[in-house]
């Protein structure tokens, strides 16, 4: 069964919260990761991105990246994904994220990849490729974020500065 939201602050019914960040992500392909580790301090990237139905945020990157480098010393990350505004200011819409991160081994790369490939059809389509990715091989990772919590605003959907915020029930 996919996630539910529980929403602990804002009023709202859960499905279309739901709707609401679901179709944040899906118009957004780009998120910015925020990390940090006692021996780098704190570093924001940015990554293209994938999802699945259970809101497990998915992405690549080299392991000698410095964010790849905090999430093998401290699991955890935050990430916001938003839309550009018509009008400084107005009609907002974005979530920000946050939870537990590493990169994705066994089927949980499986996973990551399926997600990655229906987002960008393209991606690792060579077969050597695909299997470096899958065995954890190369350079590059797939990684993943399970959000455990989330604060979104969608202002065409739920109105002016309208906050919500949620845990992620599994």
């Amino acid at each position: 069964m996919p996630y539910r939201l529980d929403i602990t602050q804002g009023e709202w019914p859960a499905e279309e919260f739901r709707k609401g960040v679901e179709g944040i992500l899906a118009e957004s392909m780009v998120l910015t990761l925020a990390t940090a580790g006692p021996e780098r301090g704190p570093h924001a990237n940015l990554a293209f991105f994938a999802y699945d139905e259970d809101l497990v945020l998915y992405f690549v990157s080299e392991r000698s990246t410095r964010h790849s480098l905090h999430l093998a010393e401290e699991a955890r990350a935050a990430a916001t994904v938003f839309l550009p505004p018509p009008v400084f200011g107005e009609q907002l819409r974005g979530v920000q994220l946050t939870g537990s991160a590493c990169e994705a081994w066994g089927r949980q790369a499986e996973a990551a990849l399926a997600a990655y490939q229906g987002r960008y059809p393209s991606f690792a389509q060579d077969p050597d490729v695909r299997e470096q990715f899958l065995a954890g091989a190369g350079a590059a990772a797939l990684y993943r974020l399970q959000v455990e919590e989330l604060t979104a605003v969608d202002e065409p959907h739920f109105g002016r500065r309208n906050y919500l915020r949620a845990t992620v029930l599994r």
